[in-house]
């Protein structure tokens, strides 16, 4: 082969070569391209990422603030007061057979004798209002005897309470009287038949008034008897429940610190199983006053 062929034939592969090449290159070109591509993509992505962010971390600042910001909520209820009174008191028995059996007894006076009463504050005192009672609690333990050709005697203890935070009974109090609220007698109110088993209705009763003890009845007379009376010779026990009715509490003074609560001509009539009427009249001198924290369940919407 001759110098020119020679030279004619280099030429042609280097073009050859040239041109193959060229694809591989628009290749790595395009990726190139493609990847700045991504990148620009990416970055408005980035910024808008951090903008949300940012967004959030001011809204939760804002929300903070704003509860900062809240004023402290009231509370509930406000306070009242809890005082708390001794009790003593007499019972009267009426309406005996022949009215043999008639008497009277003296009871309470014991430290666990008492009453708590829950009244309104009116700027540091006790005021008016509403006036609900919130604890009773009283024991009666007495004898009653008469000589009928040899004694016929019964010996009562009785153990009565009651216990509610929202108010066993309710009224209301104005100046010095507390009259509470309606309570309806049961069926045989008036009579000797009347028992815990009718008892009575209302807000203005001591509702679920818890009565446990025994009636002993004791017969050596001629002439009577214990069934005379409704009772088993020998100890009577006796647990029941019932709500019990009340009269107004008459305070000596404004300043609340006695009350007498008292009927005409005796006091408030109370249910029994055995064959007369009998009846309650109380008086309460205060122990202790503290303002506390009403119950929500006091508390008017």
């Amino acid at each position: 082969m001759n110098r020119a062929s020679l030279w004619f034939l280099v030429v042609l592969m280097g073009c050859a070569t040239q041109e193959g090449a060229a694809p591989a290159e628009l290749a790595a070109a395009g990726d190139s391209a493609d990847t700045d591509d991504a990148q620009d993509t990416s970055e408005p992505a980035d910024s808008s990422d951090s903008s949300d962010s940012s967004d959030s971390s001011d809204s939760v600042d804002d929300g903070e603030n704003d509860s900062a910001e809240d004023p402290e909520e009231e509370p509930a209820c406000p306070d009242s007061w809890l005082l708390t009174y001794s009790l003593e008191g007499q019972v009267d028995i009426t309406d005996t057979p022949l009215n043999i059996g008639n008497s009277e007894a003296l009871v309470g006076g014991l430290d666990s004798d008492e009453i708590v009463l829950r009244i309104p504050d009116d700027g540091g005192v006790p005021g008016s209002g509403e006036v609900v009672i919130t604890r009773f609690d009283l024991i009666q333990d007495f004898r009653v005897s008469a000589d009928l050709l040899g004694e016929i005697a019964v010996d009562t203890y009785l153990h009565s309470t009651s216990s509610e935070e929202c108010g066993a009974a309710s009224g209301q109090l104005a100046g010095s009287t507390v009259t509470w609220s309606d309570c309806t007698f049961g069926n045989e109110h008036g009579t000797n038949s009347w028992s815990p088993d009718e008892g009575a209705e209302g807000a203005g009763c001591i509702n679920d008034y818890h009565v446990e003890g025994w009636v002993d009845c004791v017969d050596d007379s001629a002439l009577a008897s214990c069934s005379t009376s409704w009772l088993d010779d020998g100890q009577n026990d006796l647990d029941y429940l019932y709500n019990q009715p009340l009269l107004s509490f008459q305070f000596d003074t404004p300043a609340l610190e006695r009350f007498t609560m008292e009927g005409s001509p005796y006091g408030t009539e109370l249910p029994t199983y055995t064959n007369n009427r009998s009846w309650l009249s109380l008086e309460g001198e205060l122990k202790s006053m503290s303002l506390e924290r009403t119950p929500d369940c006091l508390c008017s919407e």
